[in-house]
């Protein structure tokens, strides 16, 4: 399965002449400001002025349950610190995704394809976490996927540590058409969605103005 591939620089700004694209803001919140390389209000203006154009508007985001701002306070830093208008908050979807669900794989480097590939069969057999895989099941995950013997023990480590499959792969599911992500981090949670849009056969684009 190939990836899709990120918008080249000559396609900056697409977001604002696409008509009918799903926008998926993860984790542009104040926790990782430091990290964002623009300003709040850069991203708030470009979100004002891009939403007419979109079929949908998303922010992801990590919660409470991390120490991080409830829902309803991260809507009133994206209207006062970011300048989005309060009734395109008030129109977006909003959604506590969690953390860390495939990153012990993504700490391991194991191949993104193959991580794809194991957590397409984890959803086909209805596994939502992986240290309930048994020896059998391994046998089934290598028939299944034509997986050899050194490619299970790549992922046999971090599987025992937990790859779960998140409530927001249901989530994701129900999108259909045209699908872009900004936010962050490129190599930590921003990749993890990506991975479930790749497991879930849904291409995407990344929209590089606003990525940290």
């Amino acid at each position: 399965m190939k990836k899709a591939g990120l918008l080249k620089e000559t396609q900056r700004h697409k977001i604002l002449e696409t008509s009918g694209a799903n926008l998926i803001s993860v984790d542009v919140q104040p926790e990782y400001q430091d990290y964002f390389g623009w300003d709040a209000f850069s991203y708030g203006k470009m979100i004002n002025s891009g939403y007419e154009h979109l079929n949908s508007l998303t922010f992801l985001f990590n919660g409470p349950d991390l120490g991080f701002l409830s829902e309803q306070e991260y809507q009133w830093w994206l209207i006062e610190e970011c300048g989005i208008h309060e009734d395109i908050i008030n129109t977006s979807n909003f959604f506590d995704k969690g953390y860390a669900f495939f990153r012990y794989c993504m700490d391991e480097n194991v191949d993104e394809d193959e991580l794809v590939r194991f957590i397409q069969f984890m959803i086909t057999k209805n596994i939502t976490d992986s240290r309930d895989i048994d020896a059998e099941m391994w046998t089934t995950y290598m028939r299944d996927t034509g997986a050899d013997e050194s490619e299970v023990r790549d992922l046999l480590e971090p599987a025992e540590d937990m790859i779960n499959i998140p409530d927001l792969m249901d989530f994701l599911k129900t999108y259909a058409g045209k699908l872009m992500l900004c936010g962050g981090g490129i190599q930590e949670c921003l990749k993890e969605v990506e991975i479930a849009l790749l497991a879930l056969q849904k291409p995407y684009n990344i929209y590089t103005d606003f990525t940290y």
